[in-house]
């Protein structure tokens, strides 16, 4: 009875902590996320100006007899920087619909997803334990009253608290699963989104 409390209790806590601690931060972080995208697409169009400052600057030179070389530098620089502000934009748009997006769907999905879970676990764990109650009390009674049917119920009872330890242990095996998901979801994600970094600035 003590070990079957105590996997009811994890399984509830693995619940719990998924509805209380990992939705709220996967939230936090598809806010920050949008936070990052916005300062990224601020600071991206701040360098299209700056650069484009510079390109007309690398025009002036084209036109001097003494400064044409440097002109040639400066409008590679500005041409170079716009590839990379390109590459960045795609890296951007793929930061947001493959990761951001995705999370943003997922946790809104997740929150009603785990919540009738843990209430379809708590319902049917109490009436497998209400259930096993009522046979122990009436093999109590039984044994008290000499009852010839005192064996049947017995073997009752055993085939009960079996079916009983058997669904805690399937059910908390399953909580497990489903909390590894959702961080293997969030490190498979991520872990695309730097493969992509890595790529990018091999490039640059």
């Amino acid at each position: 009875a003590l070990e079957m409390d105590l996997s009811y209790r994890s399984t509830i806590s693995i619940y719990k902590s998924i509805l209380e601690q990992f939705n709220p931060a996967l939230e936090k972080l598809v806010y920050l996320g949008n936070n990052y995208l916005r300062a990224f697409h601020a600071l991206s169009k701040a360098a299209e100006v700056y650069f484009k400052a510079i390109e007309k600057i690398g025009e002036q030179a084209l036109q001097s007899s003494t400064s044409h070389m440097l002109g040639e530098i400066l409008m590679q620089m500005s041409d170079t920087q716009r590839l990379l502000s390109s590459d960045l934009e795609v890296m951007a748009q793929t930061f947001h619909v493959d990761l951001l997006q995705h999370m943003e769907k997922n946790t809104k999905m997740d929150v009603q997803f785990i919540s009738e879970s843990q209430k379809q676990y708590e319902l049917e764990y109490q009436r497998r334990a209400t259930n096993l109650d009522k046979c122990m009390a009436e093999l109590w009674r039984m044994e008290r009253a000499r009852d010839k049917n005192v064996r049947e119920m017995k073997e009752n009872v055993m085939q009960l608290r079996l079916e009983m330890q058997a669904f805690v242990s399937e059910s908390q095996r399953g909580a497990e699963l489903e909390e590894k998901r959702r961080y293997r979801f969030l490190a498979e994600k991520h872990q695309m989104l730097y493969n992509s970094l890595l790529q990018f600035y091999s490039r640059v």
